[in-house]
Parts: C-alpha cells; sequence; structure tokens
C-alpha cells in the first residue's frame, strides 16, 4: 500500500483498502501499513518543522506536512493531504477526499466531507466523521472516533478504543483490549479479538464476531448474528431472527415470537446440550441448529 501511495496511484490503493478492511483481514500489521502509507504520502510538501505551526487552506488539492508540535490546520477545498508527525495536532477538513496522517499523540481531526482516509498512530487520538466511505486506523491506545456516514470503514488496534457508527453498512475491527463500540446503523460488522469487548447494535442484520474472553454485547435488530469463539461471553438478543455461536462458557438468549409476545429462549455452553463453535437459532421457541 505504501508503494501505491508514493506513485499516486490512489485508486488502486483505496481498492486494496477496501479488500483489506474486511473485518476478517484487518490484523494490527495492515493498521500500521496503512499509518505509514498515509503519512508518507504527505512528505516532503510545504513542511513547518517549528512548533505552534498553524495553517488554513481553502482551495483545491491542498498539501500541507507538520512536523512541530502544537500544529493546527484547516482544509475547505477538495482533495487535501496532510501529515502531522508531532504531538497535540488539530485539523478540520470539509472538503471531499480528505487525507491525513497523524503519528503523534492526542491528535484531534474532523472531517465532513465524503471518502475521507485517515490514519493515528499515536495515543489518545480522536476523530468525527461526517461524510460516507470514510475510511480509519487507529494504532494508539485510548483512540475515540465517530462515523455518522454510511460504509464507514475503521481499524483500531490499541486498548480501550471507543467508536460510535450511526450509518448503514459500517466495518469496523479491534484488536486491543477494553474496546466500547456502538453501532446504529443496518448490517453492521465488526470483529473484536481484545478481551473486555463491550458491543450494543441496534440496526437490521447486524454482523459480529468476538474471539477475546469476557465479551458483552447487545442486538436489538432483526436478523443479527454474533460469532463468539472467546470465553466467557455473554451476548443478548432484542430482535428476531438471531442466531450465535457460543465460546466456552457463554451464555446467550435468543427471541422468538408465539403468536402473541415475544418470549426469550436462554443458552448456556455446556447445558443442555449447547455446544461451544455451534451456530444456533430459535425455532418455534426451541433452540435447534442453524
Amino acid at each position: 500500500m505504501t508503494g501505491l501511495y508514493a506513485d499516486k496511484r490512489y485508486g488502486d490503493a483505496w481498492w486494496l483498502a477496501d479488500k483489506a478492511f474486511d473485518v476478517k483481514n484487518i490484523s494490527a500489521d495492515f493498521i500500521e501499513s496503512d499509518v505509514s502509507s498515509i503519512i508518507a504520502a504527505t512528505e516532503g510538501v510545504d513542511v513547518d518543522p517549528g512548533n505552534d505551526a498553524q495553517a488554513g487552506f481553502s482551495g483545491n488539492d491542498a498539501q500541507a506536512g507538520f512536523s512541530g508540535n502544537y500544529a493546527q490546520a484547516g482544509f475547505s477545498g477538495d482533495d487535501a493531504q496532510a501529515g502531522f508527525s508531532g504531538n497535540d495536532a488539530q485539523a478540520g477538513f470539509s472538503g471531499n477526499y480528505a487525507q491525513a496522517g497523524f503519528s503523534g499523540d492526542d491528535a484531534r481531526a474532523g472531517f465532513s466531507g465524503y471518502g475521507a482516509r485517515a490514519a493515528f498512530s499515536g495515543n489518545g487520538a480522536q476523530a468525527a466523521f461526517s461524510g460516507n466511505g470514510a475510511q480509519a486506523a487507529f494504532s494508539g491506545d485510548g483512540a475515540r472516533a465517530g462515523f455518522s456516514g454510511y460504509s464507514a470503514q475503521a481499524g483500531f488496534s490499541g486498548n480501550y478504543a471507543r467508536a460510535g457508527f450511526s450509518g448503514n453498512y459500517a466495518q469496523a475491527a479491534f484488536s486491543g483490549d477494553g474496546a466500547r463500540a456502538g453501532f446504529s446503523g443496518n448490517y453492521a460488522q465488526a470483529g473484536f479479538s481484545g478481551d473486555d469487548a463491550r458491543a450494543g447494535f441496534s440496526g437490521y442484520g447486524a454482523r459480529a464476531a468476538f474471539s477475546g474472553d469476557d465479551a458483552r454485547a447487545g442486538f436489538s435488530g432483526y436478523g443479527a448474528r454474533a460469532e463468539c469463539t472467546g470465553e466467557n461471553a455473554t451476548i443478548v438478543f432484542a430482535g428476531l431472527d438471531g442466531s450465535v455461536i457460543l465460546g466456552k462458557g457463554g451464555a446467550a438468549n435468543l427471541m422468538w415470537n408465539d403468536g402473541t409476545r415475544d418470549r426469550f429462549v436462554h443458552l448456556y455452553e455446556g447445558e443442555d446440550g449447547i455446544e461451544a463453535g455451534v451456530l444456533y437459532t430459535v425455532k418455534d421457541g426451541k433452540v435447534v441448529r442453524a
């Protein structure tokens, strides 16, 4: 991906990112690569090496590089690119196709245009994306991110990440411990490989996978599915047509309707024939293999 950015083959780089951002494929190595790629794309352009740098760009095709601390930048035009290697950077992008790389701690960024791409390698990063098709990678601990547009894609490799997705078709992967995530759009997909993950899904057709231990998740939309390979997961379904795979020590409930009211059926791995690694759903009030 670094080579594609360097050759200005942005379309090919974005195609590769689309494939890699599948929740089954995201890894800490991929996130680190995307961070390096986006930062490298802005190297050698209008660098201000001093502290307390400030810059404003209202035109299209702006490029900026900041290596000092306390940088601030505002971009209102399309096709902006920015690289920040110092701490405490702040940036606002209102145009489409923005690209930004932040390697310092405590970065702050807001993106209101479509198709934004951003990578954050420092701890404590905060970012908000209001346009559709945003892509973001966070490799530091304590990241905070909000996505309000459709088809957002995000990867978090640090611990204690916090993320909210309100658009449909969101995809997210969390590899650190203690992740917290909320998805209010339909057809969300999320993967959690760290321990102690907490997640809530309110849209239809959600898909989530938990490979870490002690995960807790709730699904309120129809047709949700959760796959748990970690131990001691607790999964709650408040929507119909849910299905679940439990790991060792896992517990879940599934909801069904008897024609009069909604009812819950409880599943406990190791009890009543419920086995780890098997996909279950509920039919006519009985738990069955899906």
